[in-house]
């Protein structure tokens, strides 16, 4: 072989190992995000996990989108995350109950009871660069992964579809103090405001608030913002608390948004009570709750656990199969949090986001 063809072969090899590291760094900067991600997804015990969010989601392109509906959210989910390809959801009925206490040393609490079909648990903790750290709860039944799925969570389409996960969050807490809770209320009727404001699905509304306020009425005032939508055949109350103890429920009804001021919510519209403030009889759960807290005004977090054991969901009483997946107290003022899963109220896992 003449020396001018090793050189042209040398410098061939040269440029295609270049432009395969130049196509591996690409690849990395374009992808580390998610990688690391997908890799920070953990099992901390039961069917709970953690997860480290170190992609950028995008809310204000999301906001922008006009995002009313399941499909359009998760295209959009898709579009962003998973360059077009298309995950399965699963935006089911869940019932649930909040409350928010004083804690002794001038702590505030809320306690949040989430039930649904049961699956696994996610406590996603993201950070982003123009927004306030929060953690916020998933059921990977929402992205079709997990304990019922033949995707677990741990498996490499689990753990790529939990990408979707800081738009299917169902309650949270962030940094300043404020926490949000998404609750069901009336069957057979979705909310779908109408009023020429831009359009948001509910969870997404999760997402803005923990994003976005520090207080209950900086929440309040970002959602008056939108034309807010719900989903799978039921209309939706958020339940926000703060580190000051204020507490709020936003409904949707009749076209306009209605805020209640109450420390407990469960799964009835309360702005059609509000006038009286009498809510006993509506649900045994919200009884429960409310009597509690007005006998003993001030509890631990250990003793907001047990009030939420107290009002948890057993599948064998439950018309709808419907039962506590996961309990959680937020620590508003420490920003720590407190998981119970499946109903098993013996072992409580103490979580500390700024560990995962």
């Amino acid at each position: 072989m003449s020396k001018k063809a090793k050189k042209i072969i040398r410098i061939t090899a040269l440029s295609l190992a270049g432009l395969l590291l130049v196509t591996l760094i690409t690849a990395w900067i374009i992808l580390r995000g998610r990688i690391k991600t997908m890799l920070s997804i953990r099992n901390v015990g039961d069917d709970l996990y953690t997860m480290d969010y170190q992609q950028n989601y995008h809310l204000d392109d999301a906001l922008a989108a006009g995002i009313r509906n399941e499909d359009d959210l998760l295209k959009f989910v898709c579009d962003d995350l998973f360059f077009g390809y298309q995950i399965e959801g699963n935006f089911s009925k869940y019932g649930c109950a909040a409350f928010c206490t004083p804690a002794p040393g001038g702590k505030k609490l809320m306690g949040r009871n989430f039930d649904l079909f049961g699956s696994d648990t996610v406590c996603v903790y993201t950070h982003p660069k123009d927004g306030y750290a929060a953690v916020s709860t998933v059921s990977t039944d929402m992205v079709s992964v997990g304990e019922k799925s033949e995707n677990t969570t741990t498996s490499f389409l689990g753990r790529a579809a939990l990408l979707a996960a800081p738009y299917m969050s169902l309650d949270g807490m962030n940094e300043k103090g404020l926490a949000v809770s998404l609750l069901d209320t009336d069957r057979n009727s979705e909310t779908h405001l109408n009023t020429e404001a831009p359009e948001l699905i509910v969870t997404m509304a999760i997402r803005l608030m923990l994003d976005r306020a520090a207080t209950v009425d900086e929440a309040i005032d970002l959602l008056r913002q939108y034309d807010i939508h719900t989903a799978h055949g039921w209309t939706q109350h958020i339940f926000i608390a703060d580190a000051a103890g204020n507490t709020a429920v936003a409904e949707w009804h009749n076209n306009e948004m209605t805020v209640v001021r109450y420390p407990v919510c469960t799964n009835f519209r309360m702005t059609e009570l509000s006038a009286e403030g009498d809510y006993s009889g509506m649900c045994e759960r919200f009884d429960l709750l409310d009597k509690a807290l007005k006998d003993k005004p001030e509890n631990t977090a250990e003793e907001a656990m047990k009030l939420l054991e107290a009002a948890k969901q057993e599948p064998l009483y439950s018309a709808d199969n419907v039962y506590t997946e996961w309990s959680v107290v937020f620590d508003l003022t420490d920003f720590t949090l407190d998981y119970a899963v499946n109903r098993d109220y013996g072992k409580v896992y103490h979580l500390d986001p700024r560990d995962f």
